[in-house]
């Protein structure tokens, strides 16, 4: 009995083992260091470099990601550089661009801010904005009108938005003042298709009080090279619903020249037109009832024209005669 438990069969080849040898294989049951080679293939079987395999390639992978993430490292770094450059670049392109061929005579008239509220202590007007008083007996609703061309291929368009007063209390008609606010506001919706982008009116009220009202208008018409900025004033009695001629704002003649073109040195830093122009020549604008537009302001009465010359382009200027009073 003893022996047969000396008798197996071999885990590996299935033949029959004696005192724990297989006798066809030479299998032992002995795992461990100096075991010699079982397979037949030369590897030896407790000694195989698989680990060391296995940690050589996961080396490499590190070092593969690491490069990857240093790579796309430097490609952002270039790119933020590039896009810095860009941005930097556009930006010194817009800084030296210089003006359109409509310049900007009038420096803060174009600052399209709501921040500037006139004061009579200013030394003179500085933008044209709304003044609104509420605590006069009549207030200021706001209309506008839009109008576009029907062709797809035109993208001509009108835009026009404009003041109209109305009674607090006692519905008081003011329909005089608001039929020549809406004339003067609407002098461009029958041309407006001959401009190649339209026309577009902004109107402001820059002075109301129990006896008179400012209205201006902003108009911008769109030529072939640029825009063409014009400017047009009403002014009006309440009491009566009259409308102010300039020459009841402001004696038109030599002195008003002289004073023009002192102040548009200090208010404008001089504009080219007004400084290379002739007295008789600025006399004749600012006598011209189509060019010419007078209104009130917190500050004092602005006084100024539209003009157009082939040296020194199309526009308009104003300045301010604070000691003008109705």
């Amino acid at each position: 009995m003893s022996e047969n438990r000396d008798f197996d069969f071999c885990p590996r080849c299935g033949a029959l083992m004696q005192d724990g040898v297989c006798r066809s294989c030479g299998y032992s049951g002995c795992f461990g260091g100096g075991q010699a080679s079982y397979s037949g293939n030369g590897m030896g079987y407790g000694t195989r470099n698989t680990p060391r395999k296995k940690k050589t390639r996961g080396w490499v992978i590190a070092l593969s990601i690491l490069g990857a993430v240093l790579l796309l490292a430097a490609l952002l770094i270039v790119t933020l550089n590039v896009n810095r450059l860009i941005l930097n670049t556009a930006q010194d392109t817009l800084g030296n661009s210089g003006s359109s061929d409509y310049s900007d005579d009038y420096g803060d008239y174009y600052d399209d801010s709501d921040d500037y509220e006139p004061s009579a202590d200013d030394p003179y007007y500085k933008e044209i904005v709304d003044t609104i008083d509420p605590d006069v007996s009549y207030t200021i609703d706001w209309l506008t009108e839009s109008r576009f061309a029907t062709a797809t291929e035109d993208n001509t368009s009108y835009n026009v938005t404009y003041p109209e007063l109305r009674d607090k209390e006692d519905g008081r008609s003011y329909d005089v003042i608001n039929a020549a606010i809406k004339r003067a506001a609407e002098q461009y919706k029958d041309s407006y298709r001959s401009y190649p982008d339209g026309v577009t009116s902004s109107g402001y009220v820059t002075y109301m009080d129990e006896e008179k009202i400012s209205v201006v208008f902003q108009h911008r018409l769109s030529e072939e090279n640029g825009t063409l900025p014009r400017m047009t004033a009403v002014n009006f009695r309440i009491e009566t619903g009259e409308q102010l001629a300039p020459s009841e704002m402001a004696e038109i003649d030599e002195e008003l020249v002289m004073r023009f073109r002192a102040q548009d040195q200090t208010q404008n830093g001089g504009v080219d037109f007004v400084t290379n122009s002739s007295d008789e020549e600025l006399l004749k604008l600012l006598s011209d009832p189509e060019e010419a537009a007078y209104f009130y302001s917190p500050v004092g009465l602005e006084a100024g024209f539209n003009y157009e010359s082939e040296d020194y382009g199309k526009g308009w200027v104003s300045v301010t005669l604070k000691d003008y009073t109705l």
